[in-house]
């Protein structure tokens, strides 16, 4: 499949399918929890993430990030590098933009934004998380803050597209002393689950579509 950014900025012209792909990687214990909620999020804490491509030797990759462990319940997990709103931000892409390059030394002008994905809600962190989609004409030279990131690691697009990658087992919540079982992505070198899969999945769908 050749994806470039003006394909997937074409895509966003189209509805976007929301809950529905949302659904297709969410932990069985929470599908009835997320499928129920009223859409009131007043008493939610607002964030925003990114989900970051830039070609490589004619290869689309994504970007994702191991989060330190000292980072609550997210603690060790496989995300897109983002974080929460807070006052100092103008909107809430400038969330995504300010936590990118704290986060990873990335910084606004070598980002395109091809589009918005649906907004999702985390309940075990009460979080109403904002998804933008952008690109990087370039490959980037990163600036880590260890104290939150672990690693990035780069995927090629092109894996999530391949056949039998979607697996399930039990996930340890450190902060929480407990397992989830989920869904999962197995791509490369990470196993993707929980929200970051399900935004991942709403992407994937919209440019199949």
């Amino acid at each position: 499949m050749n994806i470039t950014p003006e394909i997937i900025k074409d895509k966003f012209k189209q509805p976007l399918p929301g809950l529905s792909s949302h659904l297709k990687m969410a932990p069985a214990s929470r599908v009835a929890e997320i499928s129920n909620l009223s859409g009131n999020f007043n008493n939610a804490r607002k964030s925003a993430v990114m989900i970051l491509l830039f070609q490589e030797e004619e290869q689309m990759k994504l970007i994702f990030i191991r989060r330190s462990f000292y980072v609550g319940i997210h603690a060790g997990q496989i995300a897109f590098p983002g974080g929460r709103f807070e006052d100092s931000d103008v909107n809430i892409q400038n969330t995504a933009f300010r936590e990118i390059e704290e986060e990873i030394g990335i910084t606004a002008d070598k980002i395109e934004i091809l589009g918005r994905l649906s907004d999702i809600y985390v309940p075990p962190s009460n979080f109403l998380i904002s998804i933008f989609v952008g690109y990087l004409k370039e490959k980037p030279t990163y600036n880590i803050d260890e104290r939150e990131v672990a690693e990035v690691i780069e995927i090629d697009l092109a894996d999530f597209f391949r056949e039998n990658i979607i697996h399930q087992k039990d996930f340890l919540v450190p902060s929480a002393d407990t397992t989830v079982n989920a869904l999962y992505y197995k791509v490369g070198n990470i196993d993707l689950w929980g929200a970051s899969a399900m935004v991942m999945t709403e992407l994937l769908d919209i440019i199949k579509g």
